[in-house]
């Protein structure tokens, strides 16, 4: 029996069996998502095939893999399913007593493939290279811009318009999209405009910048547009359960700790307002954490190199121009932070594990800040920042 996306106990304790068998599986996908086909066979185990996930806005997670293709049916050349809309997901399961606990790994779009002596490699961006130009497409044909002044524009009800518009007889992205509530209340402050091509993704983009949001497609496809630091919730990562726990001795962790930090920080982050008229502002944040090693206390002011940042501010009716360089000085400020400041190792592959959730290392709590996965061999090197060394509790950032 296959099981999708399901943790229970039988899944957790295969994973810490050390003779765990791993499958891996690709299904095709048309422009709606529904499967055309399932292929395991045909992928290459035995050559290299790696999968990157990072933390920042826009393509997050890329993919290598290589299939077997030696009567040519996945052929790029060919009039094959598998490259009408060039979308697909990638799965990987473990096996226990018959059963293959599946969990998603993303949906992609082969942006290159390459076929030699009977073999496909293809490389692949997920969803947002559809929006962003890495498969061409995306493209906005005239001029756009938004128009606050001839009424309200809701952030949320902008996001699924822009999904839906029309390419091609086409929506962008027909799967709805995961939306922080707090955006469907939030006003577009501030127009937004884009020249005759350019994309679509950079108004998510600067949308993302202008909120001090996260913007990326998650490991179902789904497109995550979420406010990371808020006043009702401005350190969930204080509060986050761990999704899986590394033990002293653990078995699954095949190669140390390697502990980085770079002292060549950014430390102390600066936004002022661009607006010319109006109420201005200006707020510099500084990391005073005394915890982090990057600190200011350690290392002294280190700014980014555009310092100061600008953005826009529109209206200041609902909030003030201050509260809205302060809620985007403090997510530039935790994002660094938790990129300066990490811990890596290699460990045997877990198909749930993501990026930006919590995991557990011998009784200390780490933001996950990057994955690079070895389909190969089933190892995948972890990249961790200590929840210690990122402001807690309201303290750690003057």
């Amino acid at each position: 029996m296959n099981y999708y996306n399901i943790i229970n106990s039988v899944y957790r304790a295969a994973l810490n069996d050390p003779q765990a068998v791993y499958h891996t599986k690709i299904q095709m996908l048309d422009h709606w998502e529904n499967v055309l086909g399932e292929l395991s066979a045909n992928i290459l185990t035995d050559t290299p095939t790696q999968q990157t996930i990072g933390t920042g806005n826009g393509v997050r997670r890329s993919l290598t893999i290589s299939l077997a293709d030696e009567d040519g049916k996945y052929s790029p050349t060919k009039n094959s399913y598998f490259w009408h809309g060039r979308k697909f997901s990638l799965w990987e399961g473990i096996e226990v007593a018959g059963d293959v606990y599946w969990h998603e790994q993303g949906v992609y779009y082969s942006t290159q493939a390459e076929e030699y002596k009977g073999v496909l490699s293809i490389t692949a961006a997920d969803k947002f290279g559809a929006l962003n130009g890495e498969t061409n497409t995306g493209r906005c044909p005239l001029p756009f811009t938004t128009d606050i002044a001839s009424g309200d524009i809701y952030i949320a009800d902008l996001i699924r318009e822009l999904l839906g518009l029309n390419t091609g007889n086409l929506p962008i992205d027909p799967i709805t999209p995961i939306i922080d509530h707090v955006f469907e209340t939030t006003k577009l402050y501030a127009d937004i405009s884009l020249n005759a091509g350019q994309f679509y993704g950079e108004i998510l983009l600067r949308l993302a910048e202008m909120y001090g949001a996260d913007c990326y497609y998650d490991r179902f496809g789904r497109l995550n547009f979420r406010k990371k630091m808020a006043k009702d919730r401005p350190w969930w990562y204080e509060h986050s359960a761990a999704v899986w726990t590394f033990y002293d001795d653990d078995p699954n962790i095949t190669e140390g700790v390697r502990r980085t930090t770079n002292l060549k920080a950014i430390n102390t982050v600066t936004v002022m307002s661009d607006n010319k008229e109006g109420e201005a502002a200006s707020v510099t944040l500084r990391n005073t954490n005394p915890e982090s090693p990057v600190c200011v206390q350690n290392v002294g002011e280190q700014y980014p190199d555009e310092c100061p940042m600008y953005i826009s501010v529109g209206d200041t009716t609902v909030q003030t121009a201050e509260e809205k360089c302060r809620q985007y000085a403090e997510y530039v400020l935790c994002q660094n932070t938790a990129q300066l400041c990490t811990e890596s190792f290699t460990a045997a592959f877990i198909p749930h594990l993501d990026t930006d959730v919590i995991i557990n290392i011998k009784g200390e709590n780490r933001l996950v800040t990057g994955l690079t996965v070895d389909h190969k061999t089933k190892l995948m090197q972890i990249s961790a920042c200590s929840v210690a060394f990122l402001p807690k509790g309201g303290i750690g950032i003057e």
